[in-house]
């Protein structure tokens, strides 16, 4: 699997950053991941080819799913920061890009805040779809979650996640663009609610 995850990071990058696609298929391969791993970076890779009719920049694309989670320490608080710092170095040849990926990234620790259109709005969205998948995959993504906080005890997993749920349901929307706003929204919120009120019956989604 490695080989053909390195092939589809030449279609990118080139032959010429096997080094950097390497490192970064080894960091999406750290054993502290348990959704946050290869599955979700080969998840959104797949996304963005059954999205590439919408996609305007598929440069900006690829380069954002590779390195959005690419320094990823559960409770790390600068996660976004140090992964769009390594975005922000490793495409030094093109500072554009370069920055318009690090900003995206560091929009991923909050989905919600700041305003973007565009390829930035559908790379986001793309990132949280899992929120709308159906039911026994969204199960599988909330036990995932839960798998990666294996030292926190489960009422105060609870209080966090259950904190960040209601945030979301707050919102009238969960996505930014229509196309995932329209197809997966509703759904979403359902999946959310489900778990929300999981939780507050003292029972967690658990793979």
């Amino acid at each position: 699997m490695t080989l053909s995850l390195l092939q589809r990071w030449r279609v990118l990058a080139g032959e010429g950053a096997d080094a950097l696609g390497e490192a970064l298929i080894r960091a999406w391969d750290e054993p502290q991941r348990k959704y946050h791993d290869r599955s979700h970076l080969i998840w959104l890779l797949d996304e963005a080819d059954r999205r590439a009719a919408l996609i305007r920049d598929r440069a900006f694309a690829g380069y954002a799913i590779w390195f959005h989670d690419a320094v990823y320490e559960p409770g790390r608080p600068d996660n976004e920061t140090l992964s769009a710092d390594w975005a922000r170095t490793s495409l030094g040849h093109d500072p554009d890009l370069g920055e318009r990926v690090a900003h995206v990234i560091a929009m991923t620790k909050d989905h919600a805040a700041g305003d973007t259109s565009g390829d930035a709005a559908l790379f986001l969205d793309m990132d949280i779809a899992i929120l709308g998948a159906p039911w026994e995959t969204y199960c599988a993504y909330a036990a995932g979650i839960r798998a990666e906080y294996p030292h926190i005890v489960d009422p105060a997993f609870a209080g966090g996640r259950g904190a960040f749920l209601a945030k979301q349901l707050e919102h009238e929307r969960t996505f930014r663009t229509e196309v995932y706003e329209n197809e997966l929204g509703e759904t979403a919120r359902a999946n959310m609610r489900w778990e929300l009120e999981e939780m507050r019956k003292g029972r967690m989604v658990k793979g």
